[in-house]
């Protein structure tokens, strides 16, 4: 059986990418020396030479290559063992999931690259739903932690947390008649269709009034999009999703004549009653937090 350590495969890795035992050795903080020895004793247990030391610089054999891709697997992996080795002993989560409105992709995306460097041993599940949606995903123990637009449904297992308030706007395709208009007035919004959206239960906002008597319904935001880029008609939107829409100005927002009503829904973080959450679900529950009131403050 072929004994090697794995400071021979982060020389043999290091020099590979360096070109050379001297730049391996100043990346690794060891002597060019021990770099050198400890590849050259490497090619020795396996008994194959892994480089080609004719020219200026370090090339790769062909075992080389097949070997380097190896090596490289293992060292990942041994970090990765050694993270949630660390990560257990920290009482990290080894795993969260969080259930959130389709609303708040975009937000959510914006913590995940500082949630990854801050617990790189976790891994993080994200499904996404409307309104009853997240609660259920919540409440039946299919995620850790959710962020729900909207009321929730009474439940006693599930906690709640209002983090704030999120505007919703009326939105139109560029196209469309209204998008011309300075100032739209409730009769304008009644003349003309009227999209909601809805749960795959029906269930919808109850701070959005419907203006209009003719309606569609769309199940998703990116069906109601998907519907006001062909100019079928207009919607209230939440601000992150409408902030997402209009950036290609293919989508505006109205200017309504409602200064006396005004159009928000409430953003809850949900969890389970008897959980205990650990520092990944805390420093989440921080997040959430701060992104609520950004949210809220438009």
């Amino acid at each position: 059986m072929v004994e090697y350590s794995l400071d021979q495969l982060e020389c043999f890795v290091t020099a590979a990418k360096a070109g050379s035992f001297s730049e391996a050795g100043r990346q690794l903080n060891k002597a060019q020396s021990a770099v050198s020895t400890s590849v050259a004793n490497l090619e020795i247990d396996f008994g194959v030479p892994l480089f080609d030391r004719s020219g200026k610089y370090l090339e790769l054999t062909s075992e080389g290559e097949v070997l380097l891709r190896e090596a490289e697997t293992i060292l990942y992996r041994c970090a990765r063992l050694q993270n949630r080795a660390l990560a257990f002993a920290a009482d990290v989560e080894t795993r969260v999931r969080v259930a959130i409105d389709e609303a708040l992709r975009s937000p959510l995306l914006e913590v995940l690259p500082e949630f990854a460097a801050q617990f790189p041993a976790t891994e993080m599940d994200v499904s996404e739903g409307l309104f009853t949606d997240v609660h259920r995903a919540v409440a039946l123990g299919h995620a850790d932690i959710g962020l729900l637009i909207g009321t929730g449904i009474p439940e006693p297992t599930v906690k709640y947390k209002l983090l704030g308030y999120i505007p919703f706007q009326a939105a139109v395709a560029a196209h469309h008649p209204l998008a011309a208009k300075k100032q739209v007035a409730v009769s304008d919004l009644e003349d003309e269709r009227q999209i909601i959206i809805t749960s795959r239960g029906e269930q919808r906002h109850s701070e959005i009034t419907p203006f209009s008597h003719r309606l569609w319904v769309a199940e998703s935001y990116a069906s109601g999009l998907g519907m006001i880029r062909k100019g079928v008609g207009w919607a209230f939107l939440p601000e992150p999703v409408l902030q997402d829409a209009t950036g290609d100005g293919s989508i505006v927002a109205l200017s309504l004549e409602l200064e006396h009503r005004v159009h928000t829904s409430p953003l809850y973080l949900l969890w389970k009653r008897d959980d205990v959450v650990g520092q990944a679900g805390q420093w989440l529950f921080e997040m959430f937090a701060e992104m609520g009131s950004r949210l809220a403050d438009g």
